[in-house]
């Protein structure tokens, strides 16, 4: 006798409490924000790069293109004129969910986006990294400057 036992919910009762519930939590996670982790890593890593004064190390993570420094002496200058470290990230854009993602994976298409820019802030100044994915998991930095708020 000392246990207390309730009325148990089979078929249509317990169908009818699992479905607006589990349609919840569906509708909850699809409007959640995706953060692309690989994107944010190597953008805090070339930033760590540079604050150590590792340049050769940060040049090496760029596309060696006009915007970050086709040399080692263009990409020093441009960094020190463009980044004050140090710095955490503040968000990424474009934003995007994880039902965005859902949408581009049903239509068959990819789901990562090409082109993500990191906004660092908590710094001197506020700065961007934009970074292109070059393959699965790989990115490289296209652009990197500071910026008014």
């Amino acid at each position: 006798m000392g246990v207390l036992t309730g009325p148990r919910l089979r078929g249509p009762a317990a169908l009818a409490l699992a479905v607006p519930a589990l349609a919840a939590a569906l509708w909850w996670l699809v409007h959640q924000a995706h953060t692309p982790a690989g994107a944010i890593a190597e953008a805090q890593a070339f930033v760590r790069d540079v604050e150590q004064g590792r340049f050769a190390a940060a040049h090496a993570r760029t596309a060696r293109n006009a915007a970050t420094g086709t040399t080692l002496e263009q990409f020093q200058a441009h960094a020190a004129r463009q980044l004050c470290p140090p710095a955490q990230v503040g968000y990424t854009l474009p934003f995007q969910t994880h039902g965005n993602r859902l949408r581009r994976w049903l239509a068959g298409r990819e789901v990562d986006e090409p082109q993500v820019t990191v906004e660092f802030q908590g710094s001197p100044c506020l700065f961007g990294i934009t970074l292109r994915r070059t393959a699965p998991g790989q990115w490289r930095i296209v652009r990197f400057a500071s910026h008014a708020g």
